[in-house]
């Protein structure tokens, strides 16, 4: 995939950057500490005199009134201007030319004067003792060492030989095999530091000593760090997307360039002691030379590695993209380089390391969001893996008969088979996407923010201001970098926070599912009402205050903005009144839950099921398909059909000679038969049963049924509670009672045709004028 060949361009390019800058900074530290000039100290008679002034009266009236003219000064050199400020930088970088002219011409005397000066505070025995005292600390580590490595080399060859099969288990299993690495490297410092205690060391030897052993540790921890994520020769706890030869390759130029790092800076170290009694100019400029060697020959190696990494990766690079990604980035990271070495040289150590914060922040930020990408993808493939596992045990159970389950007679799979199999396949459905996918852009958001957090205070460090004191400052530099750090922090929080809680809303609406068309929708409605409104009023209300505090940070006062923001909501309030009433409204009536979308509610005239709702007003569609838009301010009272549980209640009439025992004895055998059907069966929260004779008419007796299901459940479960009911009843003689009128003509002979006609027609009207009423017109 692509992003695994980006990630190893990152993270090996990166590995090399960061030890060989980190090494560039401590040289010029060591530099640093060489050509500041040592403070002597003062005669204890001198020290006591300026006590004296200090206590004079009129020394300190002078010292006050001389202090406002000082900050004047101050304040008036900091509106010099960048002109002062440049000439001021090029007058440093001649004198640095200068200098670095005539350490390049010293720079042959300085193996002889490191030979002078070992030879004049060691003899030979000295440093043939020396030279045995190093080897019987390093033997004592050493010892130390294996003694702990002779108890812990199962644990760890156990380690190594275990095959996690998760994510999470091979960064446990890494995370054990580098903290049993560092317990061996532990015992080692203990060893070597107390036998280094223990001798009484010349002060030049104890110098040469300490950084031999600050080598042996520092490249020991590097190369353990290293390992702990590519893992040469462990494959199975590789935490980065490299093959075994990629790997170790990178392990080994990782290890050149932190030995290279450690050893230029005891070099500094060392030579530092050795010229510091040097009388004239020799030593700053020997200092330098020395330097200067060191970091040109580092930052050499460090491009000979980059082009090296690039050859191996490019011939395994997938396509023409690809390697052209890697091209530039190596050529960025020689170019940047060459740049900082050029920085380091002309003496400008707050631009260079600048430049280094710079330059690191979005290399960093593209390979942790590869890095999280990868972690991702790799949890998202074993979860995968293991799904379709069980999916294919679950197919295999289904396919093997149990002793309950019958095939039917033409050798398909029963009814219960497949009702079975339908529901995996719906369980397989829902649980195709992994759940940590919600996570990836919360996890690449915190570790966006965390490392412009880094670069931030490391900047605030390199230029010398304190992030808590930049407000109270007077100069435009704080002031700049007060503003910024304002505006980038309520930016990357603001992003935060939305992410978060975006995700968080998606998830949880993404897991909500709709009811099916005529079931009533549970409590999980309510959530898939509120969490739409939640998410528009909280990206506005994070844009707001982002707005806001942009503007505080430039130094616009707020205040008269607030202010008007509230005058001009008064008057949009009275000038809006109906839109108010409506979205305060709608508040109470969200909070009070009086219904949830997919509800079927009754608002006066109007009804039918809540589609969607605004911050004013309520969508909602007729069970016909009308849509009605409805303000909040005009809801008064509100009929939820979809609560709780209905009750259906159904009338049947019979004749007046119909056997009542048998009726309750067939209703109550029907409703039997109704909580057994497998489609609406668990819908019922009562079962169907008679109610007995409600009322005795003229013509016949009604019979009154009812039953109790889930809001949305009656309709299906009356219409085959009808049919069940009238062929039971027809199949046990029971008749349903018609309506008639009885005429009774003593001779019909005597009836001419017209009076015959008119008897008809006033039979006619008596059963139209005595009909039951029909259904409502809107019953769905």
């Amino acid at each position: 995939m692509i992003y695994k060949t980006i990630f190893r361009q990152w993270f090996v390019i990166i590995s090399v950057v960061f030890v060989s800058l980190l090494s560039i900074n401590n040289s010029y530290a060591a530099q640093q500490s060489i050509l500041d000039p040592q403070v002597a100290s003062l005669p204890s008679t001198e020290i006591e005199d300026f006590k004296r002034l200090l206590a004079d009266p009129k020394v300190q009236d002078w010292l006050q009134q001389s202090m406002p003219a000082t900050d004047a000064e101050q304040n008036f050199d900091q509106q010099q201007g960048f002109r002062e400020s440049f000439g001021l930088l090029l007058q440093q970088i001649r004198e640095r030319k200068l200098a670095l002219i005539v350490a390049w011409d010293q720079a042959a005397q300085a193996p002889a004067m490191i030979v002078q000066k070992w030879q004049s505070q060691m003899s030979t025995t000295e440093t043939l003792r020396a030279i045995i005292y190093i080897l019987i600390f390093l033997f004592v580590g050493a010892g130390l060492e294996w003694l702990y490595a002779q108890y812990s080399g199962y644990k760890l060859l156990q380690l190594e030989l275990r095959k996690p099969q998760s994510l999470k288990s091979r960064v446990q299993t890494a995370f054990y095999r580098a903290l049993l690495t560092f317990a061996g490297l532990f015992f080692f410092a203990l060893g070597s530091i107390g036998v280094f205690l223990s001798f009484n060391w010349p002060s030049l030897v104890e110098y040469l000593v300490l950084e031999i052993l600050i080598v042996i540790l520092t490249v020991r921890l590097g190369t353990t760090v290293t390992r702990f994520f590519l893992a040469p020769k462990l494959k199975e706890l590789r935490l980065v997307p490299l093959s075994g030869a990629q790997a170790k390759r990178v392990h080994f130029w990782a290890g050149v360039m932190i030995f290279i790092m450690a050893l230029n800076m005891a070099v500094a170290t060392v030579f530092d002691q050795l010229i510091k009694d040097v009388p004239g100019g020799v030593l700053s400029h020997s200092a330098l030379s020395i330097n200067l060697i060191n970091n040109l020959v580092l930052m050499l190696v460090a491009q000979f590695a980059l082009w090296r990494i690039y050859l191996l990766f490019n011939t395994h690079a997938d396509g023409s993209g690809n390697r052209a990604i890697c091209k530039f980035w190596t050529l960025y990271f020689s170019f940047m380089f060459t740049v900082i070495y050029v920085l380091w040289t002309i003496d400008t150590p707050v631009l260079m390391k600048s430049l280094i914060i710079i330059g690191l922040l979005i290399p960093l930020t593209h390979l942790f969001r590869n890095w999280i990408n990868y972690l991702f993808d790799q949890a998202e493939h074993k979860y995968q893996h293991v799904r379709q596992h069980l999916i294919e045990q679950r197919s295999a159970a289904n396919a093997e008969p149990s002793a309950d389950a019958k095939p039917s007679a033409d050798g398909k799979p029963s009814a219960d088979q497949e009702a079975n199999s339908e529901q995996d396949e719906d369980e397989d459905e829902e649980s195709a996407v992994h759940p940590y996918q919600n996570y990836r852009p919360i996890a690449r958001r915190l570790m966006r923010f965390v490392l412009v957090v880094i670069a931030i205070f490391s900047l605030a460090i390199v230029w010398g201001h304190n992030l808590f004191a930049l407000s109270s400052s007077s100069s435009m530099t704080a002031k700049f970098f007060s503003v910024s750090i304002d505006i980038i922090a309520a930016l990357l929080i603001a992003d935060l926070i939305w992410v978060w809680a975006k995700t968080y809303i998606d998830k949880r609406l993404a897991d909500y599912e709709p009811p099916e068309e005529g079931h009533a929708p549970g409590p999980e409605a309510r959530m898939a009402t509120l969490l739409p409104l939640l998410r528009s009023m909280l990206i506005v209300t994070l844009i707001s205050m982002v707005v806001f505090s942009v503007l505080a940070s430039l130094g616009f006062n707020i205040g008269p903005l607030l202010a008007g923001a509230g005058v001009i909501g008064l008057a949009i309030g009275f000038g809006a009144q109906t839109l108010v009433k409506d979205v305060v409204s709608g508040i109470f009536y969200l909070i009070d839950d009086a219904f949830r979308i997919g509800e079927y509610i009754e608002v006066g005239d109007l009804r039918g099921t809540v589609e969607s709702m605004s911050v004013r007003s309520l969508r909602v569609r007729h069970h016909r398909g009308a849509v009605h838009t409805i303000p909040f301010g005009e809801l008064s009272a509100i009929t939820n059909h979809s609560r709780d549980w209905v009750i259906m209640k159904l009338e049947f009439r019979i004749p007046f000679d119909t056997n009542m025992k048998l009726v309750k004895k067939l209703i109550k055998k029907i409703g039997k038969e109704l909580l057994t059907n497998e489609d609406f069966g668990h819908c019922f929260i009562q079962p169907l049963k008679s109610q007995g004779v409600r009322r005795m008419e003229e013509f016949n007796m009604v019979l009154g049924v009812k039953f109790m299901t889930r809001p949305g459940e009656q309709w299906v479960i009356r219409r085959e509670a009808y049919h069940k009911i009238r062929d039971t009843f027809e199949a046990n003689g029971i008749g349903l009672a018609e309506r008639n009128v009885k005429v009774q003509v003593l001779n019909l002979e005597t009836l001419d045709e017209p009076t015959k006609q008119a008897v008809a027609g006033a039979a006619q009207n008596t059963v139209e004028q005595q009909l039951p009423p029909g259904p409502i017109p809107d019953e769905p």
